[in-house]
């Protein structure tokens, strides 16, 4: 019986920084080490920041904060673990995994700015996934990465570079194209994710009220993106790409052109600046001498006057 004590002795000894802790808010509840709290905190910011924005283009309304199905998020410092808690082997370069039918996510341990992406991508494909699976719909890959990025705010400067370089060269990918490029080369898969981006906060823009579940909805019932969109948004497809794309050139145009074409065109702009100031300085002086010669001929006209008086 001695080691049967001295192991109950041994596990009420267990230090406290080997138990596992959690912190919650409205419906998302962080699991972690107690080495992680700064993670925890930068994770529960992260999701609690995102979840009103995704459940707004989703069409998730709930009555109360309480409604909201509870979804559980577990920061792990290990592979093994990770892999654990995933339920199979995953690539070591994967950093986080969205369990949809378990409203779980599991992470691993990163920094805090590539953490907050990773919660918010994993978030949008818990969300996303169920509401797919309700409606039974198949969400195109440019939804999920659109949307995800989307609710990040992950659009950088590299982001505006690739969309800039496509509207430049005439490269703008259609809508199925962006679902093709994924598979496609480094170059292709950038451009894929960049423009799902921009074609979710367009699609958004116009009906903000859940719009993206309705076209959910209408792709399940019509298995056609054409006719999803059209009964969603009142627009046919191309007409939808002709204006996405527009937006696109006109806000991006400037980030693909090279810094010696830059230059090139600020050099041209300087020298139409100085023709036209050239040229309104002429008209300016000309003017000015051609009031001083009406002057000068007036006074001399009163003067000649004047001595006709006198005479």
């Amino acid at each position: 019986m001695a080691p049967l004590r001295y192991l109950c002795l041994l596990l009420a000894l267990t230090p406290l920084w080997a138990q596992p802790l959690g912190r919650s808010r409205d419906s998302l509840t962080v699991y972690y080490s107690p080495q992680d709290e700064v993670a925890a905190g930068v994770v529960l910011d992260a999701a609690s920041s995102a979840l009103p924005v995704l459940e707004s283009a989703l069409g998730l309304h709930y009555s109360r904060t309480s409604d909201r199905p509870q979804i559980r998020i577990d920061i792990v410092r290990s592979q093994d673990e990770f892999n654990r808690l995933v339920g199979t082997t995953m690539k070591p370069w994967v950093q986080g995994a969205a369990l949809g039918g378990q409203r779980r996510i599991v992470l691993k341990c990163l920094l805090p700015q590539t953490l907050r992406l990773v919660t918010v991508h994993e978030l949008t494909h818990v969300l996303l996934d169920e509401l797919a699976t309700e409606l039974h719909a198949d969400p195109p890959r440019w939804l999920h990465e659109g949307l995800a990025k989307y609710a990040a705010d992950d659009f950088s400067e590299a982001d505006r570079e690739v969309l800039g370089q496509a509207v430049v060269q005439r490269h703008l990918l259609t809508i199925a194209q962006v679902e093709q490029a994924f598979q496609g080369k480094r170059e292709q898969v950038e451009l894929a994710y960049a423009q799902s981006y921009t074609l979710v906060d367009y699609l958004h823009g116009l009906r903000s009220d859940g719009g993206l579940k309705r076209f959910l909805g209408e792709l399940a019932l019509t298995g056609d993106t054409d006719r999803a969109l059209l009964r969603t948004y009142g627009r046919t497809r191309p007409e939808i790409e002709t204006a996405w794309h527009q937006g696109i050139q006109e806000m991006y145009l400037s980030h693909g052109l090279p810094f010696f074409t830059e230059g090139i065109i600020l050099l041209i702009m300087g020298v139409l600046f100085l023709i036209v100031h050239g040229v309104n300085t002429r008209r300016r002086r000309l003017i000015r001498e051609r009031l001083q010669e009406e002057e000068r001929l007036r006074r001399m006209f009163l003067l000649d006057d004047r001595s006709h008086h006198d005479s």
